[in-house]
């Protein structure tokens, strides 16, 4: 008979549910950045890892996520800017203690914020346990294709003025190639979502262009 020898209770073992989180900040002088937690207890304790809680009962996704940040790094909800959610990360094996699946979320935070946040460049080598990331290849993916394309997520990462400079330096970070400066302006002057304060968007040896978000864009997604 099909399944024999197999106990109703191991057929249908129900997975724990993870909220997995990856800090995500920006600033010229540092760059864009990531942060990690050490882990306190088993398995992998000493380590360094993505911020996450089990999920509880009748525990909204989003508010889990906000728990793992605050938990697990100190990152306060006021330093949250933006979120957004990943998808599920299933893979058998990925956590030694039980079959897990992850629900990953991206959070844009304020540069610095966490007391207990170990921030590290995006292109460093972490090795971090489980399949953290893989999970950080995903974040970095989601803000690379919602650069400019998505308002909320890039305003959480230039503010909500921003020159020229800022622009150019969050376009090499995320892609990995430096814009020439004329052509990211005049994309940024056919977007409907910002508006040039002051300076020269031509790329020339005038001031830089001062630009700014529109307000009626919301920077928070919950």
């Amino acid at each position: 008979m099909e399944g024999a020898g197999r106990s109703p209770e191991s057929e249908f073992d129900q997975p724990l549910i993870a909220i997995d989180v990856v800090p995500l900040a920006f600033s010229v002088v540092d760059g864009l950045r990531v942060g990690t937690a050490t882990r306190l207890f088993e398995p992998y304790a000493g380590h360094q890892a993505l911020p996450g809680v089990l999920l509880r009962s009748g525990e909204r996704l989003g508010v889990a996520a906000y728990r793992a940040l605050q938990d697990k790094t100190g990152i306060h909800a006021s330093d949250v800017l933006r979120t957004v959610q990943l998808g599920a990360f299933d893979r058998p094996g990925r956590d030694p203690r039980s079959h897990a699946i992850s629900i990953a979320f991206l959070a844009i935070v304020t540069p610095g914020s966490g007391d207990h946040t170990v921030w590290s460049p995006t292109g460093a080598e972490l090795g971090l346990p489980f399949d953290h990331d893989a999970i950080i290849d995903a974040a970095l993916e989601q803000a690379r294709n919602r650069l400019w394309t998505d308002p909320a997520t890039t305003r959480a990462l230039t503010g909500d003025t921003f020159p020229g400079n800022v622009a150019s330096s969050l376009t090499t970070a995320l892609t990995g190639k430096v814009p020439i400066l004329s052509n990211l302006n005049r994309v940024l002057a056919s977007n409907p979502n910002v508006t040039k304060l002051s300076g020269d968007s031509t790329g020339g040896r005038g001031r830089a262009a001062l630009w700014k978000w529109n307000d009626w864009i919301s920077t928070v997604s919950r």
